[in-house]
């Protein structure tokens, strides 16, 4: 199985001294460039509740893998190196042959090298530990008063489709195979302030910048890009404001900076004196049923 996931290096410019098959992988600190910092991030997902067992193993590794670099993008940050631990109930090589192409592709595109890590028995979960470097990180205690939100993407789309399974294919799509926003993260890495990237449900990770920057937020629900089909759905504001799993970028920028953002990039709102998130729709405040995605409650994915 060792050798299998070996395999994911294949064509991945190798940057470590030492690699799989050691105790422990060697990164030499000369190959960081002057000037950069060292970024690392990790996630683990668990099935029946981040993934259902019943996904295939090609979504499975695509998700787990795309959930941990998005962390790296929400940062300013471009991923190098990767560790992963891998349980498993038993070793099936289909599947696992399957999960090995749903990670592979993404370590391909992005080149992140698999160093290390760990596999056992049990029921299955997937850990990803991403190690990335970026001269200018983004923090989510960076944000200012008077600056504006915004968002990348359309939101709601994942949250709509575990709901309603199989029935918009560009929905399915944002649930199963997210993708990290490093288009977005690189072009807006030089004048954003706070980042975070949306996993919890909107409400729920702005609220950790206004949190982290002593700050409140107001956003307005009519400016939220949503894809058009959400809208018939009775809940579709809980889906947009926390329902999670969209795995865009928000973040913050001065007002004279907006003619810099790339167009899939939306203004929501806008940081001011207080604490917590404030939610208006066409100017009036509304109340909200949940405020995002809690990992010992909240929706299931079984």
């Amino acid at each position: 199985m060792i050798e299998k996931l070996r395999s994911l290096n294949e064509g991945v410019q190798e940057r470590s001294l030492l690699g799989i098959g050691d105790d422990a992988a060697i990164i030499d600190p000369q190959v960081i460039p002057q000037g950069y910092k060292m970024v690392i991030a990790t996630d683990t997902l668990v099935a029946g509740r981040h993934f259902s067992e019943r996904d295939s193993a090609e979504d499975i590794g695509h998700k787990a893998l795309a959930v941990n670099l998005s962390d790296m993008a929400a940062m300013g940050a471009l991923p190098k190196w990767l560790t992963m631990n891998l349980t498993l109930p038993k070793v099936d090589e289909q599947w696992l042959q399957e999960f090995i192409g749903g990670v592979g592709r993404l370590l391909k595109r992005y080149q992140v090298e698999l160093i290390g890590g760990d596999t056992t028995s049990g029921p299955l979960a997937i850990a990803f530990t991403v190690i990335g470097l970026t001269p200018h990180p983004k923090k989510r205690s960076d944000a200012q008063e008077n600056e504006l939100i915004v968002v990348s993407g359309e939101l709601g789309s994942a949250a709509f489709a575990l709901q309603n399974p199989g029935k918009i294919s560009h929905c399915e799509q944002q649930l199963k195979r997210p993708m990290p926003r490093f288009d977005i993260s690189e072009a807006v890495r030089e004048f954003a302030g706070a980042m975070i990237d949306i996993s919890d449900g909107l409400v729920a990770d702005l609220g950790h910048i206004c949190q982290a920057s002593g700050l409140a937020a107001r956003i307005d629900l009519d400016k939220i890009p949503i894809h058009a089909a959400i809208k018939e759905d009775a809940d579709w504001s809980d889906y947009v404001l926390s329902g999670g799993d969209d795995y865009q970028l928000c973040f913050t920028i001065q007002p004279a900076d907006v003619s810099l953002l790339p167009s899939d990039c939306t203004v929501i709102g806008h940081m001011q004196a207080g604490s917590g998130v404030s939610v208006y729709n066409n100017n009036q405040p509304i109340q909200l049923q949940r405020s995002g995605f809690d990992h010992f409650s909240g929706y299931s994915h079984e």
